[in-house]
């Protein structure tokens, strides 16, 4: 069984601030083979038990907070973060990646924190995510 995933986030704008910490949701998908993926939602679910890996990358501008975190069910795994200062005319990129059992119908999602903004445009923040082996 093959089940691998990438996904962009193509809104055309900045996404966030938000107040509270928001599931980020890749709406194109490049390549989604299993469909385990869900790009109306933003969650990976698990089709079988067994040993994946994921990883995420964003790009920001500096002007405000940036970053990411990769969870697993409601636990934060990873995280990619950078405090910025107001007024910076910079770019920020960064990424995170995990390799994770799971069980199958685990989730697996991206969550944008509270205050925090990334790019959505022109594919610069995405995310992977393929089986690497049944358990």
């Amino acid at each position: 069984m093959s089940v691998l995933f990438t996904a962009v986030l193509q809104t055309g704008r900045n996404v966030g601030p938000f107040q509270g910490d928001t599931t980020l949701i890749f709406n194109t998908a490049i390549t989604n083979v299993g469909e385990a993926y869900d790009i109306s939602t933003g969650l990976f679910k698990a089709p079988v038990t067994g040993y994946y890996c994921f990883s995420f990358s964003y790009q920001a501008d500096k002007r405000e907070q940036s970053g990411l975190t990769l969870m697993k069910n409601s636990e934060a795994i990873v995280k990619a973060f950078n405090s910025n200062k107001p007024g910076s005319q910079h770019v920020d990129n960064a990424s995170s990646t995990a390799c994770l059992e799971l069980q199958q119908g685990d989730k697996v999602s991206v969550v944008l924190p509270n205050g925090c903004h990334v790019c959505g445009i022109g594919g610069t923040t995405s995310f992977t995510g393929f089986l690497i082996s049944k358990a």
